[in-house]
């Protein structure tokens, strides 16, 4: 007979038993929550893989929308610079010509003051108008290079020579006002003061006509224009902001170093395009071909408007919009260079 103490240990060895067979055995799982299941991770799937095209998709129609409210592509000359071509030629007087200088300089800004949205650089935070930073990335970029061409303009084109007196009403357009700062919002605003500027250069354009003031542009001016252009004080700054190694830029700066630079080529381009024109020597003196090839780079720039502006940098698939944008402006710098070469023969 087996004793009780057997007994005991064979009904917990049994009992221990069931319970680990029990536990093997999982409930099955119904077929409904497997369907569902799977269907869940399709649905997952296709919205990981579609996410970004229909994002893009958005944000693209987005894009297209506010170019019709406010451009942000300028492929082509402005209409005002043709015009002044048109009236204006070789064979005009040397103050009409003046005139056509001075308003081919103001154009670009006078253009940013009057447009849609006016000057935003200087508008609160909390003006829907001071979020597309694009855009005032941009006009710093035009007062930039229209403070730098005034400052040429009346220390050179408005004297008789190196020693003469400074046309008061210029001196004070690019001590005073040109030179105000860009962010200014109220006491004066930013805006105020360089529509006080343009009225000054058309208060010199007035003078100029009839004969009281001075606008006098020799070879060695023509010279010394590209020159200054291609100095670090003009070309180099843009250009610098561009070719700066990526790992020093902040993500959220590449754009607005790009739109900056395209700022100062839309004032550059007006200002060439009717130099040229006025001055044929320019390009009679071997710079034709050159001058199409920088101007050719100028429009690419302002055409450049990527839907998202991209770093890449060495072997990555990503684009290097910056550094697209760096090698339109040293094209535009080197043609430049051969053009200056050519006048100092």
């Amino acid at each position: 007979m087996e004793n009780k103490k057997d007994k005991g240990v064979k009904r917990t060895k049994k009992s221990i038993s069931a319970k680990k067979t029990r536990k093997k055995v999982l409930p099955p799982i119904p077929a409904k929550a497997m369907v569902w299941w799977v269907k869940y991770l399709i649905i997952f799937s296709l919205v990981v893989v579609l996410i970004w095209p229909i994002g893009l998709g958005i944000l693209w129609s987005l894009n297209g929308l506010y170019r019709m409210i406010d451009p942000t592509r300028f492929p082509k000359l402005d209409s005002n610079i043709v015009n002044l071509m048109k009236t204006t030629g070789p064979d005009s007087p040397e103050a009409k010509k003046g005139v056509a200088i001075c308003e081919a300089i103001i154009n670009r800004l006078n253009d940013e003051l009057n447009s849609r949205f006016g000057w935003t650089v200087n508008d609160l935070a909390i003006s829907p108008t001071a979020w597309p930073d694009n855009r005032r990335n941009r006009q710093r970029g035009v007062i930039f290079a229209t403070r730098l061409l005034v400052n040429f303009l009346s220390t050179n084109f408005a004297k008789y020579g190196g020693a003469g007196a400074e046309d008061e009403d210029l001196k004070k357009a690019r001590e005073q006002y040109f030179a105000f700062s860009p962010d200014s919002w109220w006491f004066p605003s930013s805006e105020d003061q360089y529509k006080k500027g343009i009225a000054m250069i058309r208060r010199y354009e007035k003078r100029l006509l009839k004969g009281e003031a001075v606008f006098n542009v020799r070879s060695d001016k023509l010279y010394a224009v590209f020159a200054y252009i291609l100095s670090p004080e003009f070309l180099d700054q843009p250009l610098g902001l561009l070719v700066e190694p990526n790992e020093k830029v902040k993500y959220s700066e590449l754009d607005d170093r790009i739109y900056y630079t395209q700022g100062v080529i839309l004032v550059l381009r007006d200002f060439l395009h009717v130099l040229a024109h006025l001055y044929p020597e320019i390009e009679n003196r071997g710079g034709a071909d050159n001058l199409k090839l920088a101007f050719d780079a100028m429009d690419k720039i302002c055409n450049f408007d990527p839907l998202i502006v991209l770093r890449g940098s060495e072997d990555s698939i990503f684009a290097d919009h910056r550094g697209k944008m760096a090698r339109y402006l040293i094209t535009v710098m080197e043609r430049l260079n051969d053009v200056t070469s050519s006048l100092n023969r």
